[in-house]
């Protein structure tokens, strides 16, 4: 995820949960029939926010926000739990409290915690206690994905405060659509995550291939003419000037990792103007026409589709330019009703489609399969079709 992508979404999540901060009043859910849709439209605005939270952590904010919000609960806890042994334990880093220090001193509810686990996860219902030396009530709901754990969500009353069937069946729901969003923002961080580390390893094959093999060619030219030098001066200028002209080409590589790591343009420019920005990049002094195509009504799509088919898009007109030696490449960009469909199309030497996408070695197959990962992980359906002198034609559809 990008930097940009990042802050703007925490700004979004941080205005859901302003709005669910913004009008806490006590017993805000009213008795009989009106409690009842009350209830409908509290869960409604908390399922939007918690679908718009893209961490764990977004998601714990907004749920207490809401319990305390449409309960008037004075305190509301929530406490994941790490469900990897036996009994469910607390993980004393995962708890979100919502209330005033003043009031409900942490000393006897944190002490009450564990307590509240271990019977909510093995009776497998609310556990409700009073404490009378602090004069207020206490109220655990189990938070859990069918029989995993995931952690309880508690409110803490004064005594005062009558504890009401609504509340009751407010927090049992919220627990469940809690344990429901966790357990959806961590499958998206475990996403990303993999993510991250499948373009490390494509950055690191990339380099293999490229960089590393022009930086072992210099050294190797530079040796020579280092033993040369004295002997032959005109033959050692023409290979400076060759290593020149390696250095400029490994350098033009560097930057391109660099804008790959980063992708600004896509940001700046929107994705056809980033695909334009990047066949520019890419085609100057080498005999190559690269132009683009764009059908369908441009819109925005969201920053990890955009992403993704403009890395593919990148990465096939790199294949096309280092391998194919085509006169021609033409990107198709096509924005349909249920997604994008990019298409890269060249009329250079093609090649055996199930030859090349079994190798391992080549750097053509390993693009390929790059292209492959990257759509897949999307969700998407991608096409290779090529023939040796036919060209190749990359096609790729991704659901937005």
């Amino acid at each position: 995820m990008s930097i940009s992508e990042h802050r703007h979404g925490s700004v979004r999540v941080a205005n859901l949960i302003a709005r669910l901060r913004s009008s806490e009043r006590a017993h805000y859910v009213p008795e009989g029939p009106e409690g009842q849709s009350a209830l409908i439209d509290a869960l409604n605005e908390v399922a939007a926010a918690a679908s718009s939270a893209r961490t764990v952590h977004d998601v714990l904010n907004i749920v207490v926000d809401a319990a305390k919000r449409f309960t008037g609960t004075e305190k509301v806890v929530l406490a994941l739990v790490d469900g990897t042994g036996d009994m469910p334990e607390l993980d004393e880093s995962s708890i979100v409290v919502r209330g005033s220090r003043m009031q409900h001193d942490e000393s006897w509810w944190g002490a009450w915690l564990p307590d509240a686990c271990e019977h909510v996860f093995t009776e497998g219902d609310a556990y409700f206690e009073v404490n009378e030396a602090a004069a207020a009530w206490c109220l655990a709901v189990p938070v859990r994905v069918q029989d995993h754990p995931l952690g309880i969500l508690c409110a803490i009353n004064s005594v005062s405060h009558r504890l009401r069937q609504e509340h009751t069946a407010f927090l049992s729901i919220l627990g469940a659509f809690a344990a429901a969003s966790i357990e959806n923002a961590r499958l998206a961080e475990e996403s990303r995550y993999a993510l991250l580390a499948s373009e490390r390893e494509r950055i690191s094959r990339e380099m293999h291939d490229g960089i590393a093999q022009s930086l072992f060619s210099i050294a190797l030219s530079l040796e020579v003419c280092k033993r040369q030098v004295m002997r032959d001066p005109a033959g050692v200028a023409r290979q400076i000037s060759e290593v020149q002209d390696l250095l400029a080409g490994s350098q033009g590589e560097i930057r391109r990792y660099i804008y790959d790591l980063r992708p600004a343009k896509l940001q700046e420019l929107g994705l056809a103007g980033a695909i334009e920005y990047w066949l520019r990049e890419i085609a100057p002094g080498k005999a190559h026409k690269v132009d683009l195509l764009v059908n369908g009504q441009v819109r925005h799509l969201g920053a990890e589709v955009e992403t993704c088919v403009y890395r593919v898009a990148r990465e096939a007109t790199t294949n096309a330019v280092k391998h194919s030696q085509a006169n021609h490449i033409r990107v198709t960009l096509t924005y349909e009703t249920n997604g994008v469909t990019v298409e890269v199309a060249d009329d250079g030497l093609g090649f055996e489609v199930d030859a090349a996408t079994a190798s391992s070695k080549a750097g053509a197959s390993m693009g390929l399969r790059t292209i492959r990962e990257r759509v897949e992980t999307a969700g998407g359906e991608i096409k290779v079709l090529s023939e040796p002198e036919r060209g190749c034609v990359v096609w790729a559809h991704i659901p937005a």
